[in-house]
Parts: C-alpha cells; sequence; structure tokens
C-alpha cells in the first residue's frame, strides 16, 4: 500500500507496540537509501569495534559529537554486518537504537539485550538511518 502513495501525502495507521493498538497520522516521504548515519559524524579517533553478535552485528558506541549531530540520547554505531542482521536490511552506519523494545545506550546494554532473547524466535530491531527511524525484522536461519 505504502509503495502506490505519493510521498508528501498524508495516511492514518494503526500500529501494535508494547502490548496495545496506537493510531498515528504519517507524511509519506521519499527515501534516499544513500544517507546513511555514517555520514553524521565519523571520528578517526573511533573507539574500536567488538566482534560480531549472534546476529552478525559489530557494534561501536556513539562519540558525543556523534550523539549531538544526530539527536539521539543513546544507541550503538553499527560497524560491520553479516548474516541474518544483513538479511534484515541492516547496513553498516545504521544506529541501533532498541531491540526486542529494549533500548540500547551502550555497547555493554547491546551485549545484555542479545543475551536474554530467545535464539529461535524473530527479533525487531529499531534502527536510525540518516533522518528515518525504521523498525526491522531479523529472522533466525532455520
Amino acid at each position: 500500500m505504502v509503495g502506490m502513495a505519493k510521498p508528501g501525502s498524508k495516511a492514518a495507521l494503526q500500529i501494535f507496540r508494547r502490548g496495545a493498538y496506537r493510531d498515528v497520522s504519517v507524511t509519506v516521504i521519499e527515501f534516499e537509501a544513500d544517507k546513511t548515519a555514517s555520514a553524521a559524524g565519523r571520528d578517526a579517533t573511533k573507539p574500536p569495534a567488538a566482534a560480531p553478535s549472534m546476529l552478525g552485528l559489530t557494534v561501536a558506541e556513539l562519540t558525543d559529537a556523534q550523539r549531538r549531530d544526530l539527536k539521539v540520547k543513546g544507541g550503538v554505531r553499527v560497524e560491520a554486518v553479516e548474516g541474518a542482521a544483513a538479511r534484515a536490511g541492516v547496513r553498516e552506519g545504521d544506529v541501533l537504537l532498541s531491540i526486542d523494545n529494549t533500548e540500547v545506550a551502550s555497547v555493554k546494554q547491546f551485549d545484555a539485550a542479545l543475551a536474554k532473547l530467545d535464539k529461535s524466535k524473530t527479533i525487531t530491531l529499531l534502527v536510525r538511518r540518516g533522518d528515518t527511524v525504521n523498525f526491522l525484522i531479523v529472522r533466525p536461519v532455520r
């Protein structure tokens, strides 16, 4: 349905989040895939990235400058992506904001959230890419 809507048109959506339905009004925009969060302030002195997670993600802390530029309180930057996360559409440079409705503000919180997940079930990721925030569904390999 969204593919048929013209950029700038308004639509009403009903979403289900955290156990409740919610009606929201949205404005359809054209997505610019080339704009990534990585363009918003990559430092040459970035901290080292962690090893790949069970989802195939390698993440790193956001610097204070990146948080200010992106106007976010928390999140982790995706340094590398492979496997299930790549198939779900996660890209290098994305900022991961939450895992299964659990906010992630640091690599430590990211690791803790992953440790609590059932590896055989689908996982939702809230991802910021440029100025756009999307939910992505990561399906386990069967």
